[in-house]
């Protein structure tokens, strides 16, 4: 697999071996997202451990790792690699053993196709991509019996049309900027961090892991698909309105990253600020990542956005 998208078996022990000895509790998605939901408390340091794609050697080499510390995760599936044999995929006896051992399985599409990198968003765009996705999640229930209505977007691309249409048909949806989970998140995107290609360091892992979601209204968050195309800014604006007050030395040491580069936000009241790019944007996947210190502890509060800046051109190859 793409090394930017996947670690070693020696670095993903390494990550259990920290969780491990660090008293972090690994949670069921399922029961993650219950407990946040309803409001009830889960342990301090919990966290949940997802794959996407239905690689095999999720199967032959993070799986035993796994059941050796007993942690349970959730595996996004794109339907169409093990139906047609894919020799990387896993088969459907294999996800079926690992759902008998407790694994999630969930919804990835059909064909990992780019969902919103398309000439045009109207109505027969949006009923193929729905039908993209309830035709993988209708393949999961056929070969391996129920499975939550949960959707990992291919490439975490998405636009606001498909989130309404998916928050519609009652699904939970997650992109893959990054950030912790809340009441306050937005439930059609909701974040993770990656642990795997430039990620996989524990050095910086560590400091993600101990972080919080940064309190704010996230579904009211801009459409992240900037179209140059028709006249998109490509130096995008994203607002923030604060879901919870912070002290002003909270607010003064927020600060963002744009492409790298530190960039410190407008704030345009204590519950409000704004952060926009002092340059264009590059064709493709972009972040604005906030990070500001939580009063009283030694961890920091965490917020981020992805753009995709898109011109209507053919999608590239991943």
């Amino acid at each position: 697999m793409p090394r930017s998208t996947s670690l070693t078996a020696t670095e993903f022990e390494g990550h259990l071996a920290y969780l491990k000895h660090n008293n972090y509790t690994v949670v069921d998605l399922g029961s993650a997202i219950a407990s946040v939901q309803q409001g009830t408390a889960l342990p301090e340091k919990a966290i949940v451990i997802t794959f996407d794609d239905a690689w095999r050697d999720i199967y032959l080499h993070g799986f035993p790792l796994l059941k050796k510390y007993d942690y349970p995760f959730t595996v996004f599936v794109n339907t169409d690699p093990v139906d047609q044999n894919n020799r990387h995929a896993m088969t459907w006896d294999m996800l079926r053993d690992l759902k008998k051992h407790g694994v999630t399985l969930a919804n990835h599409t059909k064909d990992h196709d780019y969902l919103v990198r398309k000439p045009m968003y109207d109505q027969q765009w949006l009923t193929a991509i729905l039908d993209n996705i309830n035709t993988a999640q209708q393949r999961l229930t056929d070969e391996t019996g129920p499975v939550p209505k949960w959707l990992a977007y291919p490439f975490g691309e998405y636009n606001d049309q498909l989130k309404r249409a998916l928050k519609d048909q009652g699904y939970i949806a997650f992109g893959q900027q990054s950030g912790g989970v809340a009441k306050f998140s937005d439930w059609q995107a909701l974040p993770r961090f990656p642990a795997a290609g430039i990620y996989s360091s524990l050095k910086t892992l560590k400091t993600k892991l101990a972080s919080q979601p940064l309190p704010a209204h996230y579904a009211a968050f801009a459409n992240p698909v900037i179209r140059t195309d028709q006249a998109g800014q490509s130096q995008p604006i994203l607002n923030v309105e604060l879901s919870k007050a912070q002290r002003l030395g909270v607010r003064q040491q927020l600060s963002c990253f744009i492409v790298g580069k530190r960039q410190m936000p407008a704030w345009k009241g204590k519950m409000n600020f704004s952060i926009q790019a002092n340059e264009a944007l590059g064709k493709g996947r972009n972040r604005y990542n906030c990070t500001a210190p939580i009063w009283g502890q030694k961890n920091y509060y965490w917020l981020s956005h992805q753009w995709l800046v898109y011109g209507g051109e053919a999608p590239p190859k991943e």
